[in-house]
This record gives C-alpha cells, sequence and structure tokens, in this order.
C-alpha cells in the first residue's frame, strides 16, 4: 500500500512537472525572443524534472549516437506509457514529436504538445498521414531531428509491433538518416494499461545512424 502511495506522487510529479518547462520556456521566449529556445528549455526542463520526479535512471549504451547525426529521424519502440518523457530527456533539444491525432484532444498534454511543435497524424489514414507529415520535413530541413514511434501505439506484452512507414518515407524525403533507439525495459516504469509510475533504471540501446540515400519507395 505504502508502495502505491509512493508511485502515486511520483505519477503526479511526473505529470505535472511538465508545468515548470512551458514556464522556463515562455520566459526564454520573451528574453531571446527565440520560440525555439523556449521550446528547448521546455524540453529540457521537463525531461530532466519529469524523470527525476519519475524515479527514472538511465543506462545507455550508443548515447554517442543521441548526437553524432543531427538532424536525424529517431525511431523508438513504443512500450510505456511515459515513453515521451523519457525519450525527451534522451533527446533533450532541438527535435519535433510526432503524436497521434487524438493527443490532441488531451486535455492536458494536447495543449503543451501544441506549443512543442508536435506534428499530430491520423494514424488509420496513409495519404492523410503522409501528407501531415509534411511540416516535419520542413522541420529536418530546418535543421530539427524527428522522433517518432513507429509502431503508432503501445505494446502490450514487450514485443515489437508492426512498423508504419511514414517515418521512413519521412528520412528518405529528407535525405536524413535514422536513428533506431531502443527502450529494453520501459514497460517496467508503467506499461499499456498502467495508472502508476514505478522507479526504474531503464536500459536503453542507441545503433549506428542508418544513411537513407541509397533507400527507394
Amino acid at each position: 500500500m505504502a508502495g502505491d502511495a509512493v508511485a502515486f506522487v511520483r505519477s503526479l510529479l511526473a505529470v505535472f512537472a511538465v508545468l515548470p518547462g512551458l514556464l522556463a520556456g515562455f520566459v526564454v521566449t520573451l528574453v531571446t525572443l527565440s520560440r525555439r529556445r523556449g521550446l528547448n528549455a521546455t524540453l529540457a526542463v521537463w525531461g530532466r524534472l519529469g524523470t527525476a520526479a519519475a524515479g527514472i535512471s538511465f543506462d545507455i549504451q550508443g548515447a554517442d549516437h543521441l548526437e553524432s547525426a543531427r538532424p536525424a529521424v529517431f525511431v523508438f519502440n513504443h512500450q510505456s506509457t511515459v515513453d515521451p518523457l523519457m525519450i525527451t530527456a534522451l533527446i533533450r533539444h532541438d527535435f519535433v514529436g510526432i503524436a497521434k491525432k487524438e493527443m490532441r484532444r488531451n486535455v492536458f498534454f494536447g495543449p503543451a504538445f501544441a506549443w512543442a511543435g508536435v506534428v499530430f497524424i491520423e494514424r488509420f489514414h496513409h495519404a492523410r498521414a503522409l501528407e501531415q507529415l509534411k511540416p516535419a520535413v520542413v522541420a529536418l530541413a530546418a535543421g530539427y531531428s524527428v522522433v517518432v514511434a513507429p509502431e503508432g501505439t503501445r505494446g502490450i506484452d514487450g514485443s515489437i509491433g508492426r512498423f508504419k512507414k511514414g517515418a521512413f518515407h519521412l528520412a528518405m524525403q529528407a535525405g536524413r538518416p535514422v536513428v533506431p533507439v531502443v527502450l529494453l525495459n520501459s514497460r517496467a516504469v508503467m506499461p499499456r494499461g498502467g495508472r502508476l509510475i514505478r522507479a526504474a533504471t531503464v536500459r536503453v540501446v542507441v545503433h549506428e545512424p542508418i544513411a537513407t540515400d541509397a533507400w527507394s519507395e
């Protein structure tokens, strides 16, 4: 019972850590007149405070690849409700996320994700989803990375689901590499259907960038 109470407090603190992140971003934007610097402040503060509050630490293999090929399309396996927070803490700066359109309607995270420049797509309409990815292509051309879970939804048992193709079309169009980020045990923090965040050391493997120059449709 005490463990659940601690997990409940951790969960609240991790979620509400986005608020000081938004405040930091707003202040930095006002001072520097740069929305991108403001967004980077938001991402840095939420990633750092949110994971600390949740009791999440990382054991990272291949950490150099998080910076070596930017801008890049970072793809990750989606196993936990808390993956967006963990990915934010790992990628840290100068990136645009891609999320399902339903997230835009979330009362709490919808406005925050919109401020952060998240690209919302319709997962079940292939042609429309490709059209909606155009802002992400523009972001890559402007020097910003893109982060996406190609499975499109969280897995249930830890196995990898079928990939949707949008992330790979995006990398090809922009001529940028794909960097796979594997979260080996993120389900331990909060699996699909879970309601409380559990403290854990998440093992991460960041693979070498994969060039897309020779890819074809």
